[in-house]
């Protein structure tokens, strides 16, 4: 049987990655997010856990990690995307371990927002500021500045992103409102933690054609305090046997590069080509042989070849590509009509946000006024 692929020392992500322009840096050289969203599946079935509550960074899945990130390396990637990880666990030997194999980490936020039951369907009816404010609460942001707090000092930590997975339908874009706000005070509470730095903080972005481009230029809009740094754009359109052609894809990178100079990257993307999806693919990208031990199969070292093209690219390829000034834009808010119902105004923090650090940092909550 095939054996894992030996690869180089990777350089370790003990250097943090910033935003600067339209681009992510690292040490002064352009960094390309090249990575996947990550869960242990096989654990998770085995111990019948939801996905939405499996911690892939907690020492109870550590050892399937280790064996992961093995994969992950030979396929030439530097990055993971994480659903969920729980504030309460200890994820220094995670962390540690991703950044001696040059692996940084993206992590979502605000991930249990939801859109109200009942939003209003049209213009007329429109009260965005009472359906959707009460939906940012006090419980909410706590658990977010929890989680922030646990995991800021890594410096592998690649960024947050702010899940915007509660606008998916014109009558949730008034949520677009609350997400602002959950990116302004994620911004305002790193810059309250002492001697952390200020990570980027960004938010991911929905599949739907219809409003994406407003979208993109509401969240890159506005005073760099409560705008997003990077967007996690969702496409699901290259589905089975395509091209950046025929998927649109070409469509989305034309319609969208004139609209913003905020960095971007492919959050998510691929979709079920059958009506019921039975994953034949893990079993030819990963294969446990009689011992339980995981060998690779050809998939595998097809998925490989392809990273390996992208990631070939000449040093004077990427230095050609346009580097676009994000700090000193402002852009321009969509109009509020019937296409994108959400304005500038954003909801105000909810509660008192000394007693929200006292509650987050205890102890370590600087002295109040």
């Amino acid at each position: 049987m095939p054996k894992l692929p030996k690869n180089e020392p990777p350089r370790p992500a003990s250097i943090p990655v910033v935003t600067r322009g339209n681009a992510f840096w690292r040490d002064g050289e352009r960094f390309f997010v090249k990575g996947i969203t990550y869960l242990p599946r096989s654990s998770n079935r085995e111990r019948g856990n939801r996905e939405d509550s499996v911690d892939p960074l907690s020492e109870a899945y550590l050892p399937e990690l280790k064996e992961d990130v093995a994969l992950i390396r030979g396929l030439g990637l530097n990055s993971i995307s994480l659903y969920n990880v729980d504030s309460s666990k200890d994820h220094s030997q995670a962390m540690a371990h991703l950044e001696d194999n040059g692996i940084y980490v993206m992590v979502k936020l605000f991930n249990d927002l939801e859109a109200p039951t009942a939003m209003p369907k049209n213009e007329s009816n429109f009260k965005a500021k009472s359906a959707t404010w009460p939906m940012y609460d006090n419980p909410l942001v706590t658990n977010a500045f929890r989680l922030v707090h646990n995991l800021s000092r890594y410096p592998n930590l690649l960024g947050f992103v702010v899940s915007g997975r509660c606008i998916h339908t014109p009558q949730t874009i008034p949520m677009a409102e609350v997400l602002r706000a959950c990116i302004r005070d994620t911004k305002a509470f790193l810059r309250s933690l002492d001697g952390v730095r200020q990570i980027p903080v960004g938010v991911s972005a929905d599949n739907s054609q219809i409003f994406m481009i407003p979208q993109v230029r509401y969240f890159s809009a506005g005073p760099a305090a409560e705008r997003a740094d990077f967007m996690a754009k969702q496409c699901y359109s290259w589905a089975g046997p395509s091209s950046f052609t025929m998927s649109g894809w070409h469509n989305m990178v034309e319609r969208i590069g004139p609209e913003t100079m905020m960095p971007m990257l492919m959050g998510e993307y691929g979709a079920k080509v059958r009506k019921s999806r039975p994953w034949d693919e893990v079993t030819c990208v990963v294969k446990i042989d009689e011992e339980g031990k995981r060998v690779i199969g050809q998939e595998y070292k097809n998925l490989r070849k392809r990273f390996n093209e992208v990631n070939g690219r000449s040093a004077e390829e990427i230095a050609s590509e346009e580097v676009k000034s994000y700090e000193q834009w402002v852009g321009e808010f969509p109009p509020c009509d019937t296409r994108w119902q959400a304005t500038s105004e954003i909801p105000p923090f909810p509660g008192n946000w000394d007693a929200v650090i006292r509650d987050v940092l205890g102890d370590l909550a600087p002295p109040g006024p």
